[in-house]
């Protein structure tokens, strides 16, 4: 597992079809690192944080972030230009912004 220090840059909440055609809430956000890179990461339902992070992640834009990465996912992504390229995609845990009180 590796530990990410950075900041939010937008994310939610979001319903999406599972693999065995259930309906789940995904939360995405995308975080940035001090380097500029952009780190896509999504929790899930058997994730214990994710009933309280469902609720706050799309109010903690542009607020620093830190988590584990717990996993990764890699597909090949379809953009709108017709181009088709890898995207990866970061499972977190323990997601925290300090200095963010609630």
């Amino acid at each position: 597992m590796m530990n990410f220090n950075g900041t939010v840059k937008a994310g939610g909440a979001y319903t999406v079809k599972g693999r065995d055609g259930s309906q789940k809430v995904m939360i995405s956000f995308t975080s940035v690192d001090e380097l500029g890179n952009t780190w896509p990461c999504q929790m899930w339902p058997d994730d214990p944080q994710h009933a309280e992070l469902s609720q706050i992640i799309e109010g903690m834009r542009r607020q620093p972030v830190q988590f584990t990465v717990a996993g990764y996912t890699v597909r090949m992504r379809k953009f709108p230009d017709g181009s088709e390229k890898p995207q990866v995609n970061y499972v977190v845990t323990d997601v925290a912004f300090p200095g963010v009180t609630r």
